[in-house]
């Protein structure tokens, strides 16, 4: 992975092809979440979509889902209200950045096996990639139980999730030199 300033103030983003469809693949698998836990079809307009009002009344089952979309309130009524008018809007902001992603990697639209693929990433888009690399690492975290720092460490030293601990990290990299390559900028 490097990450290359363009003199028109946006990044290009290069990932080796393994590295390309590891994250296209990843960023399937959060839609396939996402649409899963949807009530409703997508509206294409990213306006309606993010506004779209519904949602569950109780936290998601799925541990993944759960720590995507929080309770904003402790408990009671209010976290409850809360989530009804706002959960479904969420859902549909954070589709619609995976998709952007999915989208701007390309990978069903490049015929061949180039060694690396390019991507543009402007100021109108890294807020998608950001939202979206975040919520793949807040997923991933959920499902290995990564809740503390502590259990970073603990979690590389165990055989069954040394490689999900460092896609992990792998993860943090990108999004972490996104921001720093923006604040730079």
């Amino acid at each position: 992975m490097r990450l290359l300033p363009l003199p028109d103030g946006s990044l290009r983003l290069r990932l080796d092809i393994d590295e390309a469809r590891l994250l296209d693949q990843l960023t399937g698998q959060l839609i396939d979440l996402l649409q899963s836990h949807s009530r409703t079809a997508l509206d294409p307009d990213p306006l309606f979509a993010s506004l779209e009002v519904g949602g569950s009344h109780e936290p998601p089952g799925d541990p993944a889902l759960a720590r995507l979309f929080p309770d904003a309130y402790e408990g009671g009524d209010d976290a409850a209200q809360f989530r009804s008018l706002t959960e479904q809007g969420l859902l549909n902001r954070k589709l619609q950045d995976a998709l952007e992603v999915t989208s701007e990697l390309g990978l069903g639209q490049t015929p061949g096996d180039d060694e690396t693929v390019d991507v543009l990433i402007t100021v109108a888009t890294l807020s998608a990639w950001v939202r979206t690399l975040t919520a793949l690492r807040l997923a991933i975290a959920a499902r290995i139980g990564l809740v503390a720092e502590s259990d970073h460490a603990r979690l590389l030293a165990e055989q069954d999730t040394r490689g999900t601990v460092l896609v992990y990290d792998w993860l943090g990299a990108i999004l972490d030199s996104l921001l720093r390559m923006m604040i730079d900028a």
